[in-house]
């Protein structure tokens, strides 16, 4: 067990939070590094966690040194925001480049683990897509660099998160009644809660048989792409009225090459065609891991109904007096 300061980079996205508030469940310093003073709710958060805070702007080249003060483990979540960012905040600069200016100085600062959290098709897609590509970019600079500083170097790959499907498919089923699958939606994934991951990233610093590898990370339950969609309408009490829409190959091969065309002069139209091509790749192979954590789908998709419908809590209330 490593013993001193820990730097989460990403510290107020979907995971780099969770990250920081499982580590500081376990009573562990941590330094939660975010992009700007601009959000007062994410550093109100974080401090009532214990964290302490730096502030980073990847997209403007700021350094990490003074952040990483101390820092005996480092774990990088870093992730773009915008498909259609300029130069200095698309996956490119922020994937890529800032992950690698994350870890470079980290381990410059005396850091003796990288954590990083990558994509879970990675290599096997890293030449269908530059998405991908981004971020292999990062994995294979970083390894090199911990391996010849004598430092761990440990990868995460999560299938996808709750929040990937919360936010767009169950959204898309309760407004609309509507589920969207690429080609027949029949490929599989067992989706996977960030607490959980992040309960795995804080096992993978003391454990020694964790740290130093790639895992790949996924939920204990496996659908089909169309099985989610049935599964957010049981939930909402439409199963019947669902349909299924299929998004048929050729078209979004089609709108890749489009877009790939378009980036001979636009930059927005090359990461356009990226995501498009990750989006083909991700709906036409299965993306099926070791279970981590045991927190289910359903009960996601429950949690979110019961958000959306305020008298479906008053109801419940009233059915538990």
């Amino acid at each position: 067990m490593m013993h001193g300061r820990i730097c989460v980079a990403g510290a107020s996205g979907y995971l780099g939070r969770r990250v920081v508030a499982e580590l500081r469940a376990r009573s562990s310093p941590v330094v939660a590094i975010l992009r700007d003073r601009s959000c007062d709710e994410d550093q109100r958060r974080l401090i009532a966690l214990g964290a302490g805070l730096a502030f980073v702007d990847a997209a403007r080249l700021e350094p990490y040194a003074k952040a990483l003060s101390g820092a005996v483990v480092a774990i990088a979540c870093l992730a773009s925001a915008h498909v259609r960012g300029d130069a200095t905040n698309d996956f490119w600069a922020i994937d890529r480049d800032a992950t690698i200016r994350f870890g470079r100085a980290a381990l410059a600062a005396g850091a003796r683990h990288v954590i990083l959290v990558a994509t879970f098709e990675g290599r096997a897609s890293r030449h269908a897509t530059a998405f991908s590509d981004a971020k292999e970019v990062a994995v294979d600079t970083l390894g090199a660099a911990c391996r010849a500083a004598g430092a761990a170097f440990t990868v995460i790959r999560p299938t996808a998160y709750f929040s990937d499907l919360t936010n767009r498919a169950f959204d898309s089923v309760y407004r609309h009644g509507r589920h969207t699958v690429i080609g027949d939606g029949s490929h599989r994934i067992n989706p996977v809660d960030g607490c959980d991951v992040a309960a795995f990233i804080a096992c993978c610093i003391g454990d020694p048989e964790k740290a130093g590898r790639e895992h790949q990370v996924g939920g204990p339950d496996t659908f089909s792409f169309r099985e989610i969609g049935m599964l957010a309408a049981e939930v909402i009490g439409q199963p019947d009225s669902l349909k299924i829409r299929m998004i048929p190959l050729w078209s979004l091969r089609l709108a890749a090459m489009v877009a790939s065309a378009g980036g001979l002069i636009s930059r927005g139209s090359r990461g356009t065609a990226a995501i498009v091509r990750w989006m083909i790749w991700s709906g036409t192979h299965d993306a099926v891991a070791p279970a981590c954590g045991d927190r289910r789908l359903v009960d996601a998709f429950r949690a979110k109904r019961d958000a959306l419908r305020p008298e479906t809590k008053d109801a419940t209330r009233r059915t538990d007096r």
